[in-house]
């Protein structure tokens, strides 16, 4: 693979793991699902595997659901490819809040996941999220009501990839 095309490869597999976590961000399970593909892999907390984009998203929906906000930040990652497949490793920390307390959480961990391209772009054939740590923290601070996402730009810029 020429170097051009590496890095491009790259460029695009952290624009994907970019849209992931900002879906995640958005609260929105079924933009997030999109990043996978048709019958992509979620696992995560030891939990049974999750399998393909419906189910990918029900399950997301639910878990996002009863939180008032989430951050999600992806480590810069290792990618190592493949021609049109690819494994990468990410660091994953994420704040968040429930909707009825007041109380901040934690999770630590790592998303270990393998890509293919294919006429569509980048997709996860296969995300597996390991935790290190959740929890809890100390916080005293005001929660502010969170934007309007429906006309958020930014997740379309960032997965088109145009």
């Amino acid at each position: 693979m020429k170097r051009i095309d590496r890095v491009i490869a790259e460029n695009e597999i952290q624009r994907l793991t970019a849209a992931y976590s900002h879906a995640i961000m958005r609260r929105d399970g079924t933009a997030a699902a999109q990043t996978y593909t048709d019958n992509g892999v979620l696992s995560a907390f030891y939990a049974p595997d999750i399998v393909g984009r419906p189910a990918i998203a029900k399950a997301l929906c639910s878990v996002l659901q009863p939180l008032h906000f989430i951050c999600q930040t992806a480590s810069a990652g290792v990618i190592n490819l493949s021609g049109d497949a690819a494994h990468a490793t990410w660091t994953i920390t994420e704040h968040f809040k429930l909707k009825e307390t007041e109380v901040l959480g934690c999770c630590f961990g790592m998303y270990e996941d393998t890509l293919s391209r294919s006429p569509e772009g980048w997709r996860f054939t296969q995300r597996r999220f390991t935790p290190f740590y959740r929890g809890t923290i100390p916080s005293k601070g005001k929660t502010y009501q969170l934007p309007e996402f429906g006309s958020d730009i930014a997740f379309g810029l960032l997965f088109n990839g145009d």
